[in-house]
């Protein structure tokens, strides 16, 4: 099994979850209110929307099924902020881990 992580900034949020319901992922978990530090810089996590992320948590059971569609989702929407971010890093990031469901 894998896990996949997706943070993006809270504006983001909308498009991440029109992404999942595109193509049919209706199990996974949201956490709001996330801050942290990174290549986009700190954010705080209580502050306006620009100063808080969302973390996307998606469990899946066959790596090859949904993933290579998540990722292709995420970069096109990455791709549409490129030029709305003037250069600067855009916030939302994918990361996969190897998981095991223990209980």
């Amino acid at each position: 099994m894998k896990m996949l992580h997706i943070v993006c900034g809270e504006k983001l949020e909308q498009e991440v979850l029109a992404l999942f319901r595109a193509l049919g992922i209706n199990a996974y978990t949201v956490v709001g209110g996330v801050g942290g530090s990174g290549l986009t810089g700190t954010v705080s996590g209580t502050g306006n929307s620009i100063d808080r992320n969302t973390l996307f948590i998606v469990g899946i059971e066959d790596a090859h099924i949904h993933l290579t569609e998540i990722v292709n989702g995420v970069r096109e929407i990455h791709a549409r902020h490129v030029h709305g971010y003037r250069g600067l890093e855009i916030p939302l990031k994918v990361f996969l881990l190897d998981c095991e469901v223990i209980l």
